[in-house]
């Protein structure tokens, strides 16, 4: 790919991710355009400056959404010797929140379905001429029950995230 190709495709993927974080957990369209950006420049960081130029945006704006996204913990930032810039990046553990985040979802969905299966079973005892099907519940509550097993301590991006934290120390 070509150097004007490359530019394009990643300002494509700022576009995209973008929109994605900002239907994700509704956050504001610059705050997400910062994430996808450093995204995409990986753990080279990038310059305050460099995200008011490419970004377009006002210095203002874009000092508020990093403030904010760095209060989130979805961001971090650090110096090199001799630079007085800060290199912005994403949180090194964001994911494995996320995942975690998404977890706990799942568990509460699991608790709650359980009860909803409790009640139409109950139901349809003292309803038998009008029961619930208790098929969808069912195959729900197994997903989540699944789901919940395969990514728990067996999942393979939490043997990932030990590999991260070890070599953090070395």
């Amino acid at each position: 790919m070509q150097k004007e190709e490359l530019e394009a495709e990643k300002k494509r993927l700022i576009e995209l991710l973008g929109v994605y974080f900002e239907q994700e957990k509704q956050n504001p369209p610059l705050a997400s355009r910062i994430l996808a950006t450093l995204i995409l420049h990986g753990n080279h960081g990038t310059t305050f400056e460099q995200l008011v130029s490419e970004l377009e945006a006002s210095k203002g704006t874009i000092s508020t959404h990093l403030n904010s996204l760095i209060a989130q913990q979805r961001i971090g930032y650090f110096t090199k010797s001799g630079d007085r810039k800060r290199y912005y990046t994403i949180s090194g553990d964001l994911i494995f929140r996320k995942i975690d985040d998404l977890l706990n979802q799942w568990k509460n969905e699991i608790g709650l379905r359980q009860q909803v299966i409790a009640y139409k079973t109950a139901y349809n005892q003292t309803h038998p001429d009008e029961p619930f099907s208790l098929i969808m519940e069912k195959e729900m509550l197994n997903f989540l029950q699944n789901s919940v097993a395969y990514f728990g301590e067996q999942a393979s991006i939490y043997q990932t995230k030990d590999k991260q934290n070890n070599s953090k120390i070395l």
